[in-house]
């Protein structure tokens, strides 16, 4: 006995061999004592009955052992019920008691089981009890047992659908379960039950797509169609808005804004993206059920992943179903069966959006061992695939197909040539030629389709191709088949007046073989006689007299019918009158439209081109008609549904806790309040506290004061006075005094003072803080009332030594009071003013992992404009990290980083579901726009990403003045300068904020003499002797012209490059 044979008698395998399966024996076995017996007569059973026995006689032996305790026998009872129930309804109720009995067992299995069979049997008298056994199910304490009553209520529909109203509460009530294998199950009943009441959802969807990740395979295909359709009714269409903007998140807000750089709400860009948003705001609910879809992008299963591609190409805009091109590539492998279903969703999808596998073309290259449907789906895909990038290979390969042994796959290949070659006129030369070395093949077959495919292609542009057709003429006396004859004749005919000498010639040789000729090509024959006869009936009216009599008399009616009606047209018979003559005129006018009319090109077609109006994944999809049961695909509302519906019940603490946040937002009505009652609780403080008051004073005001200073401003504050009315300020009331004393008025100085030690100092948006420094100087009456402890030219010399890192001067880092500031914004002849162009905080930003490559991680990055507190040199990248599920130990490893000094991010311990945390990269890449390569790791994951800089994020501000900066252009000019021209800013000012905004440079102070001019400095961040220098001037016709000169001229080269492409965006 072999090794295989032993294996299979010790495995259930051996259940199936029908020489040891007697019935008699099987009868006596289960009735006997022995439980082991029992199961084996059951296995056996089981067996035969999965392969089409018919073993009915058994059920009264089988119904017996309903009421054994084994959970095994017991389990293959039920499957025995459940099969031959209908056959046998009236002793399927035999069973009834015993299962009603298993339906209060301890065991969670038995009572699934039970209720799965009792719900199977499809006998409307037992409807009631089963009814009765659902309640109990769905309230039952297992979520197996609720899985299973989930399961069942579908199949209680079938059998009595007049209990639809109790199903659906009973849904209704399953709908509020939150394990996701009752869910998934509940879904399923959901669907077939009653999937027109998307009101059951409303509050249950946000659940369902927080949890669809965790349902199994079945329940995830399920929720997506249901999901589908649900988002197809509720949500506003991505396609009508989305499609002018593509490429654009409207959900996604950028993770740096320009809000704190005050940008110009009047920008054209700004405001042009604010007007697309207002047409279209995707929302919450729709995003998120688009990004829980997306995770289930990297599922194994194969019928998920077309849910998932289904979905996001129903609801999802274009550039967000991208994703899903590589998930359906990656199931190219899979069984055939399972391969066709994927080729049909990629064929549907590829027909509308080509672009997103046409960087998968050569995945849907033939194989050898291929069958017919799947290569004949292949050979649709790759015409649908061809463009200018992708033409070259795909018809190298088409060519290769021509020497495949299948005659049918080798005409579909040269078929696709074609289409290919109508696709992209471009190739269409190329093809002809192609299909010109098919003609000479020995193969006759190959050559009939090759002239076929030509004459359609010469059809395009007949003029350029003139050779191609009287090649075409002489092929007429070498090829015999019938169909390759036909089309040959049609080009002759077609395009006689190009080869006016050819063509009488090749009708004379036809006329000599006409009688043993093929029906299609005698009835082409008889049109070129016509055609030829119209256009030069000189040298062809005998030939055409002749073939008219051939066709008189031909066995074929449809050539002889067409004879006798070109005859009576064209042929006058004796006694006619003449009005009949002029009838004849009429009809042969006629016939000259018909006959000698330019054909139109033909229109290359799919053959699959039925499935497009299916929903994608359906079986009517894959049958290509409708089938019983096919449900469409309703059309977006033109109105947004109410998404209030959505918002899931609220608990009565949950009420309670808002209630008490709005009784505290009321306590305060604004700031000033505020601080006034911690003001009166300060002067009702006793006496004994006046030290602790003394140095909290000191510490407020920034300087060390004497006891009796501190105690003597203690005497002022105790001092109380009523808060007088705000004063009406005229017209030349100066913005800082506006500021500084809104409350208070100029003889309360001594408290005002008191206030402004303990309120924060409150900077207006816009103004810089030496500016503010150097008004209270110039111009004491309008600044706040000083402190006695501090005089402000003592506050001057303390904030003197001070550098502030996020401090700007028009884009460019304070460099202190001893820098060149006087000097920068000095003009010759006129006082000069700041630059209105407003600083941009932040660089190069974006996403640096994706969520759904990031399992639900995802990061964002932004190259900060500051120093780094490491070193001048490095550049600080901050990270945001937001994840769906709880992550730990995140860290950052394997950094691939050769020449570049990196500083990691701190370790981030724990990462919560939906929180949002920040760290910072520290990074010098010496100047150079190198690659900073590592890994996002986690404690079980690696996710590797990639950092690049812009030329703009290596530079770093610097302010001159305006003689320094002309001085310094000139003398960089020859290879050290370089300029472009723009135009598509209104105005130089917005193209120098875009500027500043795409590049760290200092914006130098406006010269009233040059309005329209703005000058730009910067230094290399790693070298500060390289220095690069930008220039804005408005060009006489119209436009404007960017000069950028440096000393690096490599890196001049680069970041022209770089402005070039971010302008014209």
């Amino acid at each position: 006995m072999s090794v295989l044979s032993q294996i299979s008698l010790l495995s259930d395998a051996k259940y199936f061999d029908e020489k040891s399966s007697k019935f008699n024996e099987l009868r006596e076995n289960l009735d006997h004592k022995v439980m082991k017996k029992r199961l084996n007569a059951m296995k056996r059973l089981i067996a035969m009955m999965t392969i089409g026995r018919d073993v009915s006689s058994f059920f009264p032996d089988v119904v017996k052992n309903v009421i054994v305790d084994n959970t095994e026998v017991k389990k293959l009872v039920y499957m025995f019920l459940i099969h031959y129930a209908e056959d046998n309804q009236q002793l399927a109720l035999l069973a009834i008691n015993s299962l009603q009995q298993d339906l209060k067992s301890s065991n969670q299995r038995v009572r699934a089981n039970a209720l799965r069979a009792m719900s199977s049997i499809s006998i409307k008298v037992v409807i009631p009890i089963v009814m009765i056994a659902l309640k109990n199910a769905v309230r039952d304490t297992s979520s197996y047992v609720r899985k299973a009553s989930a399961c069942a209520i579908p199949k209680v529909w079938r059998t009595d659908s007049g209990r639809k109203a109790e199903l659906v509460d009973m849904i209704t009530e399953l709908l509020t379960n939150t394990e996701p294998n009752v869910l998934g199950a509940t879904m399923f009943a959901f669907s077939q039950v009653c999937p027109e009441r998307t009101d059951l959802l409303h509050q249950h969807f946000r659940k369902i797509c927080h949890l669809l990740a965790d349902f199994d395979y079945f329940g995830q295909t399920i929720s997506l169609k249901v999901l589908t359709q649900y988002a197809r009714s509720q949500f506003l269409s991505p396609f009508k808005h989305g499609d002018e903007i593509e490429g654009e998140d409207f959900e996604d807000a950028p993770f740096y804004s320009d809000s704190d750089s005050d940008s110009d709400e009047d920008d054209e860009d700004a405001s042009k993206k604010q007007e697309k948003k207002s047409q279209y705001q995707m929302d919450p609910d729709h995003r998120l059920l688009i990004r829980s879809a997306t995770i289930l992008l990297n599922s194994a299963d194969a019928s998920v992943i077309c849910g998932v591609c289904s979905l996001m190409y129903a609801i999802a805009p274009k550039h967000e179903a991208r994703q899903c091109a590589p998930a359906l590539a990656r199931h190219l492998s899979n069984y055939r069966e399972m391969q066709y279903v994927v080729l049909a969703n990629v064929a549907t999808i590829a027909a509308k959006r080509p672009a997103m596998f046409r960087q998968y073309v050569k995945m849907f290259f033939v194989f050898w061992d291929d069958p017919d449907f799947i290569r004949e789906l292949k050979l649709d895909i790759i015409a649908h695939l061809a463009s200018d990038g992708t033409i070259g290979p795909i018809l190298l390969e088409l060519f290769s197909y021509v020497n495949h042994w299948d005659p049918n796959f080798v005409h579909q290949a040269i078929r696709t040539i074609g289409r290919c070659a109508m696709t992209i006129p471009d190739v269409a030369e190329r093809c002809l030629h192609m299909l010109l070395r098919l003609v000479s093949t020995s193969e006759e077959t190959v050559v009939a389709q090759a002239i076929s495919v030509i004459r359609q292609l010469l059809q395009r542009n007949p003029q350029q191709h003139v050779s191609i057709i009287k090649r075409m003429a002489k092929l007429l006396f070498k090829v015999s088949i019938p169909m390759a004859r036909t089309a040959l004749v049609w080009i002759v005919g077609e395009y006689r007046e190009m080869i006016p000498k050819i063509a009488p010639d090749c009708l004379r040789q036809l006329a000599k073989s006409f009688r043993e000729e093929a029906v299609e090509v005698k009835l082409q024959i008889l049109n070129l006689a016509v055609k030829l006869y119209l256009s030069n009936p000189r040298q062809t009216s005998l030939l055409f007299k002749y073939i008219m009599d051939l066709s008189k008399n031909d066995q074929n009616f449809d050539v002889r019918d067409r004879a006798r009606m070109v005859r009576a047209l064209f042929f006058k018979k004796k006694g006619e009158d003449s009005g009949n003559e002029q009838i004849k005129a009429k009809a042969k006018m006629i016939m000259k439209r018909c006959f000698l009319w330019a054909k139109p090109p033909p229109q290359t077609e799919s053959p699959f081109q039925e499935r497009e109006k299916f929903v994608l994944g359906s079986l009517s999809h894959l049958v290509q008609h409708s089938v019983t049961g096919y449900e469409s695909l309703p059309e977006f509302p033109e109105v947004a549904p109410d998404g209030s519906v959505r918002e899931p019940p609220r608990s009565e603490y949950e009420e309670q806790q808002e209630k008490r946040s709005k009784k505290a937002k009321k306590k305060y009505a604004n700031v000033d309040e505020f601080y006034e009652d911690s003001t009166d609780s300060d002067d009702s403080s006793d006496s004994d506290s006046s030290d602790d008051s003394d140095s909290s004073d000191s510490d407020s005001s920034d300087s060390d004061t004497s006891d009796s200073d501190s105690s003597t401003s203690e005497e002022d504050q105790t001092q109380k006075k009523p808060k007088p009315e705000k004063q009406e300020e005229d017209g030349d009331s100066s913005d800082s005094s506006e500021d500084s004393s809104d409350d208070e008025s100029e003889g309360n100085s001594a408290s005002a003072s008191a206030k402004a030690s303990s309120k924060p100092a409150v900077v207006a948006p816009g103004n810089n803080l030496f500016d503010l420094l150097e008004d209270g100087d110039s111009n004491p009456s309008s600044a706040p009332a000083p402190t006695q402890s501090v005089s402000s030219q003592g506050v001057t010399d303390l904030l003197s030594g001070l550098s502030f890192e996020d401090n700007f001067i028009s884009g460019a880092e304070s460099k202190g009071p001893d820098n060149a500031g006087v000097d920068a914004f000095a003009t010759t002849g006129a006082k000069a003013k700041h630059s209105s162009v407003k600083p941009s905080r932040v660089g190069t930003n974006g996403v640096l992992l994706k969520e759904s490559l990031g399992e639900g991680l995802q990061v964002r990055y932004g190259f900060l404009r500051q120093n780094s507190i490491y070193s001048k040199n490095m550049l600080v990248v901050e990270l945001e990290f937001v994840s769906r599920n709880e992550l730990r130990d995140l860290r950052m490893d394997d950094v691939q980083a050769q020449g570049l000094e990196v500083r990691p991010f701190d370790r981030i311990s724990v990462l919560h579901a939906n929180q949002v945390s920040t760290a910072k990269i520290h990074i010098d890449f010496k100047g150079s726009e190198r690659k900073l390569k590592f890994k996002i790791c986690t404690t079980d994951r690696k996710y590797p990403v990639v950092l690049l800089p812009s030329p703009g994020d290596l530079l770093r501000g610097k302010v001159v003045s305006k003689s320094e900066f002309d001085a310094a252009r000139n003398r960089l000019t020859g290879m050290q300068e370089t300029k472009f021209s723009v135009n598509n800013f209104p105005s130089s000012m917005k193209l120098a904020e875009r500027i500043a905004s795409c590049a760290d440079v200092a914006v130098l102070a406006e010269d009233p003499g040059e309005p329209s001019v703005y000058r730009m400095s910067a230094e290399l961040r790693h070298d500060k002797t390289q220095s690069v220098y930008v220039l804005v001037q408005e060009k006489n016709g119209g436009g404007f012209t960017v000069y950028i000169n440096g000393d690096d001229m490599m890196f001049l080269g680069s970041l022209e490059d770089y402005l070039k492409k971010s302008l014209k965006k």
